[in-house]
């Protein structure tokens, strides 16, 4: 039995949802019931991953706190229809064999499928039977696909093509592409059919595998001036290889089974050859384009087809996914300052898809581009007037792809391990061809090896995160890559596991970080290129760093326990806070300010609650272009309250008076919180109004931090005051507060409050932030 093991895990961890009766009405179907299946044998985990999983609460903890991998048990994955390929990393084991693609292509067949290695460019092999089972771990998550078939053959780890010399290049990873004069374009879809893209020494190639009586690869060759030589498959030990006169045609005897390989087409000068236990295929430098097939059968005289001419079938073929569906838009409670309007998600639908929300961004018609972790993209028009979305399917098989971003009016995915550029190219609604931007980064097969984010600077460049994988050269590394896709390049390194990124207009990039391993509490950062940022598994730098670059805040479990990202205001939109980053939390299925201050070189601040919760884990949010509001993705995971799979909601102001802090500042003895309107002065300016708590954390290997007082350091605590004096300022908005003892640097602090407004209204609520650096002393 033929098995494809691999795995993958995302340290996720999430929250509440909005009120009872939204909930109620989209609500995910249960998981159906299905026959147990044998699951997949836990690979051994190399000592320094074995902690990547946040660790369930004890004591006094919401129940998804205690949450553990019984209660991630999920089996809808396996019911999922994932279209006609799906990529993952793959392990294809046979007997005492195993061969991995890092970077595999799965095609499936009515009777079987195969394997397409896009890291070495061969098939790495292919199988009768079924098509692929699913573990039902961590909803499907955990683990890639298992091939439910008997092998046809196999191909060792190695490249697919000889190097312009003719030699076969060594390598010691094949963790990314690593032949000398190689391109993979993409892949195109006609109907259920799948053609592989790429470049070979000058040579434009086109191959399509196929299974039926026979399996069957076929390949169309353009112009070129080097002969090419191509890997096969690799000959069992113990198997012998006769070949006709022409070398047209090979005879593989093994102790049970006989199989024919034989050469179609257009195959003047092309010949198989055996070397080493590969065999492979020869083809001359070609003058003009070519159609041949190679083909594997167990009968020497088989009717076989004749090779299709695959430029014809790069051409969109006939839509997959039906007409879209239809859900409600249901209204938010327009009660305060903001409302959240939810963008009902067709949890049921025809496909079994699966709506863990992970991107989100606009095409210039106005249509919402979805992406969700079991591989789909998803266009969401919205009918205003009738109060109805319509979803349109629009692509599939992606490999867990938790970024998107529309460039030029073109959906980009970050899949772990590629970018990919979706193209609609003859409009009707559905991807037909799977650009490769860039797959120039390691992908490994690591539980918790995810790319996470995509965001782009001023310049085009993307941002993205490689988490996991720390033994890879980029692994736990942020990345940019050229708005050409040419280049990919380390940005900054120490990372445990950032699911949220943001830009702002003018390019300053931010994050966050969870805690964890090397990471006291989550962190909220703005990167700067070759900074290191905590995680020692991740430094890539020699010598290793002493110390990590500051973060703009740490925020305790109970503020933000898995942080998401971040997204700017745009001028003029959302009254007070245009222009400031909000920051969302993926674990707490809620929204804050940021609120940044930077003395001299340093940039920190704090975050205060928007008072808003979401449907699910919310990591990424943009704002609209058109109806200026800001749309945000979410999705459910382990150890989180979110009671939905996923969501896509939207948030509006409403007209209400918004109060919250919009600026902080610090001063030697002082700290100010600017609110967004005139506070009653008498409330204001008493001290009694206010408790200031601070501590500090340890980095260090263990997972996350206690809290310590700063007052001494060995004791487990906080410090908390009352301020000696609470100031109402000038402006009516801006409270000073002074602290007896002084504002010195520290790692964590709370400021809680509970004031009026000057319509007697009561405001009450806390900042968290860190003080790296005082300002000038207050006057």
């Amino acid at each position: 039995m033929l098995r494809i093991v691999s795995a993958v895990l995302l340290c996720l961890s999430l929250t509440q949802t909005s009120s009872a009766q939204l909930l109620r009405r989209r609500q995910p179907p249960q998981p159906p019931k299905v026959a147990p299946q044998t699951e997949t044998k836990k690979p051994e985990v190399a000592p320094n991953l074995l902690d990547w999983t946040p660790r369930p609460a004890t004591g006094k903890a919401e129940p998804w706190e205690k949450a553990g991998d019984k209660e991630w048990v999920d089996a809808r994955f396996r019911q999922m229809q994932t279209g006609p390929y799906l990529d993952a990393t793959i392990d294809v084991v046979n007997g005492k064999e195993k061969i991995r693609s890092f970077k595999g292509t799965a095609v499936k067949f009515a009777d079987g499928g195969a394997v397409f290695d896009r890291t070495s460019l061969r098939l790495a092999a292919a199988w009768r039977g079924g098509y692929l089972k699913h573990s039902d771990r961590r909803f499907g998550l955990m683990n890639t696909p298992v091939a439910d078939g008997t092998a046809i053959f196999e191909s060792a780890p190695g490249p697919g093509w000889a190097n312009a010399a003719g030699a076969w290049d060594k390598t010691e990873s094949m963790t990314r592409p690593f032949i000398e004069g190689t391109h993979y374009r993409g892949l195109h879809l006609h109907d259920d059919q799948v053609i592989f893209h790429y470049d070979i020494h000058g040579t434009e190639v086109l191959e399509s595998p196929a299974l039926g009586k026979a399996f069957q690869d076929t390949f169309w060759f353009g112009p070129g001036k080097t002969t090419l030589r191509r890997s096969l498959m690799t000959i069992p030990d113990k198997a012998h290889c006769k070949f006709n006169e022409s070398h047209h045609q090979a005879t593989i005897r093994g102790e049970s089974s006989v199989h024919i390989i034989s050469l179609q087409g257009d195959i003047s000068g092309v010949v198989l050859i055996l070397f080493n236990k590969m065999l492979y295929l020869e083809i001359p430098a070609l003058d003009r384009p070519r159609v041949l097939a190679v083909t594997i059968s167990t009968e020497a005289n088989a009717d076989l087809p004749k090779p299709q001419d695959l430029r014809h079938l790069v051409e969109p073929g006939s839509k997959r996914w039906g007409e879209p569906l239809v859900t409600e838009l249901v209204r938010g409670d327009e009660s305060g300052p903001f409302a959240i309007d939810t963008l009902t998600i067709p949890y049921k639908n025809p496909h079994n898809a699966l709506f863990f929300c992970t991107g989100v961004d606009f095409l210039n018609d106005g249509r919402i581009a979805l992406s969700t972790c079991h591989g789909d993209v998803w266009l969401a028009k919205v009918n205003e007037e009738q109060n109805k979305v319509e979803w349109t399917r629009f692509a599939t098989g992606l490999y867990h792809p938790l970024g998107l971003k529309v460039v030029d009016n073109k959906i980009v995915v970050l899949e772990r391990g590629q970018l990919t550029r979706l193209h609609d190219k003859n409009d009707d609604g559905e991807a037909d061809y799977y650009e490769n931007v860039c797959n120039l980064w390691d992908t490994g097969g690591g539980e918790h090896a995810y790319d996470t984010c995509l965001e782009t600077d001023p310049q085009g460049n993307f941002y993205f995160f490689k988490t996991g994988d720390t033994d890879l050269p980029t692994g736990g590394c942020l990345m940019k890559v050229s708005a050409d896709g040419k280049t990919a390049d380390i940005f900054a390194t120490g990372f445990r596991h950032p699911i949220g990124m943001g830009m702002s207009p003018a390019g300053i990039v931010t994050g966050a970080d969870q805690e964890g391993n090397w990471m006291p509490a989550t962190r909220v950062d703005q990167y700067r290129s070759g900074g290191f940022y905590g995680d020692m598994r991740a430094a890539h730098r020699d010598p290793l760093p002493k110390i990590y670059d500051n973060p703009i805040c740490w925020l305790p479990r109970e503020v933000d326990n898995s942080a998401g990202g971040q997204v700017w205001v745009p001028p003029g939109k959302f009254g007070p806070l245009a222009g400031l980053p909000l920051h969302l939390s993926y674990g707490r299925c809620k929204m804050f300010v940021l609120l940044r201050e930077t003395i001299g070189d340093v940039t920190q601040g704090g975050v205060a609650d928007l008072g808003l919760k979401f449907l699910a884990g919310v990591c990424r949010g943009r704002f609209h272009p058109t109806d200026g509001m800001l749309y945000v993705a979410g999705l459910n995971g382990w150890q989180t309250a979110a009671q939905a799979d996923g969501c896509l909601q939207r948030v509006r102001m409403t007209g209400k008076p918004l109060d919250v802090p919009v600026a902080v500042a610090t001063h030697p003895q002082s700290i100010d919180l600017t609110f967004t309107r005139p506070l009653t002065k008498a409330e204001a300016e008493k001290a009694a109004n206010y408790r200031v708590a601070r501590w500090n954390y340890r980095w260090s290997k263990d997972y996350g931090s206690k809290r310590y007082k700063v007052s001494n350091p060995n004791a487990e605590g906080q410090d908390e005051t009352i301020p000696s004096k609470a100031e109402l300022l000038a402006d009516g908005k801006t409270i000073r507060l002074t602290l007896a003892d002084g504002v010195a640097p520290v790692m964590q602090y709370q400021v809680a409050y509970s004031l009026k407004t000057t319509e007697d209204l009561p405001l009450s609520g806390s900042v968290y932030g860190s003080i790296h650096k005082t300002g000038a002393a207050s006057k």
